[in-house]
């Protein structure tokens, strides 16, 4: 399994407080199954500059890094560093945005306003596809659908061609999962990820998204998902 969406670097942002913890949180996601962990730590655009934000990544990974040189190889998933870069006005003309692509990827994960979208976001997203030829991942796209009141506008960003980027805790609430039962039902390219920030309330579980899909939807959809992950790292 490869887990698209994870705040494992230790204190880079909300997520994991120290080395520690980030190992714990490795071992967890390991014994689940996950044999890649995309570190994907908040981008602001508004707080930070794309060159800062990337030392502090590379500090924080190299910390990381320092504590488990000595362990064997397969003692923790492996790490593709990348960012959960969050939507600012003007994104698609944003300057230097590729370096926040997933490691030896065109692909940046998304996050979307928690505010209803209009036809800016529309555009921005369009124009990180079709102008800076990025490949677009919508993180936790299930989290959106409650803000959405004009749903036109919700139904033209879920028309692009865009991978969703689901959390494994979707299975939460009944909305949630009828959307998500219909992207796979429509051949929608999804990725799973675990959003986890620590070892308590917000920890690894990719593993349980990936239970609740073969069980309620079929292995079909969880060989589907499992080969658009596959690609997205490939390209």
């Amino acid at each position: 399994m490869i887990d698209f969406h994870s705040h494992v670097l230790p204190g880079i942002d909300d997520g994991s407080s120290c080395e520690e913890e980030s190992l714990d949180m490795l071992r967890i996601a390991k014994s689940q199954g996950v044999i890649t962990m995309l570190a994907t730590p908040h981008f602001y655009a508004q707080n930070n500059s794309v060159g800062h934000f990337l030392k502090d990544r590379e500090k924080s990974f190299n910390k990381l890094k320092a504590c488990t040189e000595y362990m064997k190889d397969d003692a923790y998933p492996a790490i593709k560093l990348g960012a959960e870069v969050c939507y600012f006005n003007g994104i698609g003309q944003a300057r230097e945005l590729e370096k926040l692509c997933i490691e030896d990827t065109d692909a940046i994960l998304l996050e979307l306003p928690f505010t209803q979208w209009n036809k800016s976001v529309l555009q921005d997203v369009i124009m990180l596809m079709e102008e800076r030829h990025l490949t677009v991942i919508l993180a936790h796209i299930e989290r959106f659908y409650a803000c959405q009141k004009r749903k036109k506008i919700w139904k033209e960003v879920l028309d692009l061609p865009v991978i969703f980027q689901v959390n494994a805790e979707f299975f939460d609430g009944r909305k949630k999962r009828k959307l998500i039962k219909k992207l796979v039902e429509e051949n929608r390219p999804i990725v799973l990820g675990s959003d986890c920030h620590n070892t308590d309330r917000r920890k690894p579980n990719l593993d349980m998204g990936y239970s609740f899909i073969r069980e309620k939807i079929g292995q079909n959809a969880v060989d589907e998902i499992e080969k658009v992950s596959v690609e997205i790292l490939e390209k």
